[in-house]
């Protein structure tokens, strides 16, 4: 049975060293003590406050982190004096500088919870690229393949559920919908295949969790969220594009469409007799 690193929550084989996700070195006592768990069935899936925890729990992990915060604060700082050339804007799209500097208070508190999502990016999938490791080594392509399968009307449900989710929070992490910013959309899809070709991956945990509270407890089938965290992948990269539009809000729209889309075709065929098999 498959275990989950200590410090990002990705799937790992409980005698690996290093994590193939992050690059964290394991420590013996640990891993011997996992191995002894999955030989006995007792390793399981860890929560999404555990993997939340998991990350923070190593203070290497925050130095990149703190590094990008004083890059966000220097190309800040440059944009409200007026200078905003070009290598002032490529930075600041690169690292979702601008986030939270448009669309007043509300903009502001989506900001700082984008960047909050982008640095957890940046240490989850960035950091392993740096150190020469591959950040989806070892992950299962069947996540991948189920949550892009579309069959029936549940399927185009769980699917336009996300991608509308997927834009209404992208709306909201950048504030104006703008190009500077549009970072975060491609943030959304990369984090969203991360979640499908792992599963110990923090947002899979995370729309676990919220599925588990929506639901009464009920915790949804394993493609059901597939399709959830491929409809937001979708959403994210259709957020980009929808940067060009003029239109700041277009993306909460057209977000908010898709979601009243995907639920009343999840309440559709719940009303409809099933055939016996």
């Amino acid at each position: 049975m498959s275990i989950f690193c200590e410090n990002c929550g990705a799937q790992i084989n409980p005698d690996d060293r290093y994590c193939g996700s992050c690059g964290f070195e394991r420590q013996a006592g640990v891993r011997e003590g996992e191995i002894a768990a999955a030989a006995s069935g007792e390793a399981g899936r860890p929560s999404f406050l555990e993997s939340l925890a998991l990350f923070f729990k190593n203070p290497a992990q925050l130095i990149p982190i703190l590094a990008l915060s004083v890059l966000w604060l220097i190309l800040s700082l440059l944009a409200a004096r007026g200078s905003f050339s070009w290598p002032v804007r490529v930075l600041s799209f690169l690292t979702f500088a601008q986030g939270g500097m448009y669309g007043g208070v509300w903009g502001a508190v989506g900001g700082i919870i984008g960047k909050a999502v982008f640095a957890y990016f940046f240490s989850a999938l960035l950091m392993p690229l740096f150190s020469g490791k591959n950040p989806f080594k070892g992950m299962d392509l069947k996540n991948l393949l189920s949550g892009m399968a579309l069959q029936g009307l549940t399927a185009a449900a769980q699917l336009l559920t996300g991608a509308g989710f997927a834009l209404v929070v992208y709306n909201f992490f950048t504030g104006n919908g703008s190009l500077v910013n549009s970072a975060a959309g491609i943030v959304g899809l990369l984090l969203a295949l991360k979640a499908l070709l792992s599963r110990g991956d923090l947002l899979r945990n995370l729309f676990l969790a919220a599925a588990n509270k929506l639901s009464g407890g009920k915790t949804p089938s394993p493609v059901t969220v597939n399709r959830v965290i491929a409809g937001f992948g979708a959403g994210s990269a259709l957020g980009v594009l929808l940067s060009a539009a003029p239109w700041p809000y277009l993306a909460y729209i057209l977000g908010a469409a898709l979601l009243v889309v995907g639920i009343v075709l999840a309440i559709v065929p719940s009303g409809k007799a099933v055939p016996a098999a």
